[in-house]
């Protein structure tokens, strides 16, 4: 299989207001790309793009960036949010199949460091780290799994070792939770901070102030039990071996 050539020419900005067309290929490849289990209802994503208002620094920011071909094209999308006296966070990563493998991931993640460290600029402050979460797709895909963990490498992120983020099922509440691996890129702090404190200080962050949810909490207490102690590793660690011990 020959691998396609990046694509230089793509732009990747924010989604700031309701444009009808493009809208309608982000719900298209939303709903196709991303696994029912870990996606909340459209109608959530549609009201943050299209009622955002004016930011002042101190508050939390939310940002939705596309990737689009020269001719407009959808080519990708990430979503990503400041969370000030924290850092940033990532999430809902989707390229269209059509242009994976040509570097569209990697851009929209810079791009959202690169807007999340605008974010940490206006608050006079830094950006420590940015998180995110992701969830193997299961059996059969493998292969999509082994791009994603690769991904996460070239932009920098480790695999925080030892917690499991149980998250709900947003759009089946009788579902059991998804399980969620979460990955961390250290920013303006430094790798050899990170250890086990200090990444379970992040986790901590993350529950309270992405999914809303304290200690004595079903998800808080499920994520970070009375014996964990979370560590960083290395993305490789997330791919299985072959019978010879390499890594896929």
């Amino acid at each position: 299989m020959t691998c396609q050539k990046p694509i230089t020419s793509i732009h990747c900005w924010e989604l700031l207001q309701h444009t009808q067309s493009l809208l309608h290929d982000v719900r298209h490849l939303y709903e196709t790309q991303l696994d029912a289990a870990e996606r909340v209802p459209w109608a959530w994503i549609e009201r943050g793009i299209t009622h955002r208002t004016d930011w002042t620094p101190g508050k939390t920011n939310k940002h939705f960036l596309v990737a689009t071909t020269p001719a407009g094209k959808l080519a990708g999308f990430i979503f990503a949010m400041y969370l000030p006296g924290y850092g940033g966070y990532v999430s809902y990563v989707a390229v269209d199949p059509a242009y994976r493998g040509r570097g569209v991931a990697k851009k929209l993640f810079r791009q959202a460091f690169q807007v999340l460290r605008v974010d940490a600029t206006a608050c006079d402050e830094p950006m420590p780290l940015v998180i995110w979460e992701s969830h193997h797709p299961g059996p059969g895909a493998e292969a999509l799994w082994k791009a994603r963990i690769k991904l996460f490498a070239h932009v920098g992120g480790y695999r925080i070792d030892g917690v499991t983020l149980p998250s709900p099922n947003w759009l089946d509440e009788s579902a059991p939770d998804v399980p969620l691996q979460l990955f961390l890129a250290p920013m303006d702090e430094p790798r050899e901070n990170f250890d086990s404190l200090r990444v379970k200080q992040a986790v901590e962050g993350l529950l309270r102030r992405v999914y809303q949810t304290e200690p004595g909490q079903r998800t808080y207490e499920a994520t970070l039990t009375p014996h964990c102690h979370p560590r960083l590793r290395s993305t490789q660690d997330s791919l299985p071996q072959s019978d010879g011990g390499r890594r896929l």
